[in-house]
């Protein structure tokens, strides 16, 4: 703790674990550790199974600055949450978020894709019941195989089998399309890569750019949409914000050899154009389109379209 350096004030965020499953005193102790330099510390961030809570711990909360509150729910889904021994269901979830809110915590949803017995049904719950709630913002992780788990003796005998990368991007665009639908952020999508993870993950879908992949293919098939119902082919100008322009052309350019194996050739300029929306231009055409078209092709995975989105990055 002796290591704070620079002035004014900052956040402190305590992530990991249950926080709310910690005994008051422990809690407590917790934060008596920050007491040197409360009076630079903003405010504090947490993160938590959705657990019961009384009073008194809400009371702790708010003495101690805490103003957000992140809660972990990998699934929607009341038989994978007691499969995944998670301790709570989703009622559990709408109760305690419910709770927070009323006493004017601003709240956080984590959710995962690639779960056991996970299906897109599933995945469209997940996206539904975000919608429901409004969170602040959420955060999307794939699930991945860590050595020494309960889940890596599971990949081993063969009783469980990961989801491919590029099936794990599609479920979380799914997720992050129906967020920004809502004007809900999506502030994270990936785990963070350090030497815990390049070390400790065996198998899984993990990329250390995952959040611009699940970008990209939002980019990509919101453009296939519009150029599937309009029938276009051949040479095309697409017109899009310039921090698109990345998702455009997707990880080593795999959206444009997509796109180009499929009969279309695309140039793009640079625009005064809202973020996820864009212009194609075609001879005298010109038709406007977003990365919310997309979503129709995703939902084509629930008839078992498997080639939704092909992009292979390695």
């Amino acid at each position: 703790m002796n290591c704070v350096k620079g002035k004014g004030k900052f956040e402190v965020g305590l992530f990991g674990g249950n926080f709310f499953g910690i005994e008051k005193d422990k809690v407590l102790l917790i934060f008596e550790a920050f007491k040197p330099y409360m009076d630079r510390i903003s405010n504090f961030r947490i993160s938590t199974k959705p657990s019961a809570v009384d009073m008194d711990f809400i009371d702790i909360l708010k003495n101690f600055k805490v103003t957000t509150v992140e809660l972990g729910i990998p699934t929607f889904n009341d038989k994978i949450l007691e499969v995944l021994n998670r301790g709570h269901d989703v009622n559990s979830l709408f109760s305690i978020y419910n709770l927070l809110k009323g006493f004017g915590f601003t709240v956080a949803i984590q959710v995962m894709v690639g779960l056991l017995h996970e299906t897109w049904g599933d995945i469209e719950n997940t996206s539904r019941a975000i919608a429901q709630l409004t969170p602040s913002y959420i955060r999307i992780y794939p699930l991945v195989v860590l050595k020494d788990t309960v889940l890596y003796d599971m990949y081993r005998d063969g009783s469980f089998t990961p989801i491919e990368l590029m099936d794990a991007v599609e479920r979380a665009t799914y997720i992050y399309l129906g967020a920004l639908k809502y004007g809900i952020p999506t502030v994270k999508m990936g785990l963070t890569e350090g030497e815990f993870v390049k070390k400790g993950i065996v198998a899984g879908p993990y990329h250390p750019a995952f959040g611009y992949l699940v970008k990209s293919c939002a980019f990509y098939l919101g453009l296939s949409s519009v150029l599937k119902k309009e029938r276009i082919t051949g040479d095309i100008l697409v017109l899009l914000n310039r921090k698109d322009i990345p998702h455009l052309l997707g990880h080593r350019r795999s959206n444009i050899y997509e796109l180009a194996a499929r009969g279309i050739q695309i140039e793009w300029k640079a625009e005064e154009i809202k973020e996820g929306e864009f212009i194609i231009e075609k001879g005298l055409r010109r038709i406007k389109g977003s990365v919310f078209d997309g979503i129709d092709l995703l939902k084509e995975k629930r008839g078992g379209n498997k080639d939704v989105y092909r992009g292979s990055p390695k």
